[in-house]
């Protein structure tokens, strides 16, 4: 089961991660700095190449290594039992009012 863990990531979630413009994170991809592949109109950058970027410009661990931790979460709820198919659909219930 997956965790959810993002892989790629485009120029505006990039930029939010790092805390810049989307255009300082065109111009690193234009100079080289930072590997994208281009999708399209867009880019897209992997996990792992904006983590090597951001470590290249100084800074320090960007993503936490979730891979390596246990993470505990809440059981998954057993799946309601399914009808038998032929079973009729029920139609609205009359509701009465007290008078």
């Amino acid at each position: 089961m997956s965790i959810g863990i993002k892989h790629t990531y485009t120029l505006g979630e990039a930029a939010e991660l790092l805390s810049c413009h989307k255009e300082t994170i065109r111009r690193a991809i234009k100079d080289g700095s930072l590997q994208a592949a281009k999708l399209g109109r867009g880019y897209r950058v992997s996990r792992f190449d904006l983590e090597a970027f951001w470590q290249a410009q100084g800074g320090g661990v960007l993503f936490e290594k979730v891979e390596q931790q246990v993470v505990e979460s809440e059981p998954e709820p057993e799946p309601e039992p399914v009808e038998a198919k032929h079973k009729k659909p029920r139609g609205p219930e009359q509701l009465t009012l007290p008078t």
